[in-house]
């Protein structure tokens, strides 16, 4: 049993990488972590290429080696600041991205009467979701992870973090740690009874 553990904060020790590293390793399972500040993911282009080529993006860059981690994911944690209110670009170029997985022949239809909404292959897979602000848009950032990682990637979210932190460091908010640390079992517990 494999986790994969997406860290959208940009900076390596950012509050939400923070998190979503101590709720994988409270899964106690196997995990792999994505972090994108050392990943080049660029945005969709709208190009509806892998919609025609059975879920290949044409965009070459780190997209494609996270499209076969995804697969092979058994559960998956997504992380990301909350940026102006909501999710922050990084993340949200990696969900555009993500819709290549749709058009791949794997998992159950969207939509049986609309075939061309492609399939989910990530469906049924267990799901945190995580975010973190100093002030606030949090729940509008947490809303739209769910959204997308749930309602369109079908993912059964079983735990969601979305934390105001304020200008401190939750490795000092022992009360944030103990929520991920949950959550993280949460996960773990839903992998195990699958």
């Amino acid at each position: 049993m494999k986790i994969l553990a997406i860290c959208g904060g940009m900076r390596p020790d950012s509050n939400t990488n923070k998190l979503v590293k101590t709720a994988a390793g409270a899964a106690g399972c196997e995990y792999e972590v994505a972090d994108f500040g050392t990943l080049d993911i660029k945005p969709c282009t709208g190009c509806s290429a892998c919609m025609m080529d059975e879920g290949r993006c044409p965009v070459d860059d780190d997209m494609q080696d996270l499209y076969d981690k995804l697969l092979a994911a058994d559960a998956i944690i997504v992380g990301s600041p909350t940026y102006f209110m909501n999710i922050s670009g990084a993340v949200k170029c990696f969900i555009d991205r993500s819709l290549a997985l749709f058009y791949r022949g794997i998992g159950p239809l969207y939509d049986p009467e609309m075939p061309f909404m492609g399939q989910r292959p990530l469906a049924g897979k267990p799901g945190v979701v995580v975010t973190t602000v100093a002030g606030a848009g949090h729940e509008k950032a947490i809303e739209e992870l769910t959204l997308c990682m749930g309602g369109s990637h079908r993912l059964e979210i079983v735990a969601k973090i979305a934390e105001a932190i304020g200008m401190n460091d939750v490795d000092d908010m022992p009360e944030v740690i103990s929520r991920a640390r949950a959550a993280g079992k949460k996960l773990g517990d839903a992998l195990r009874k699958k």
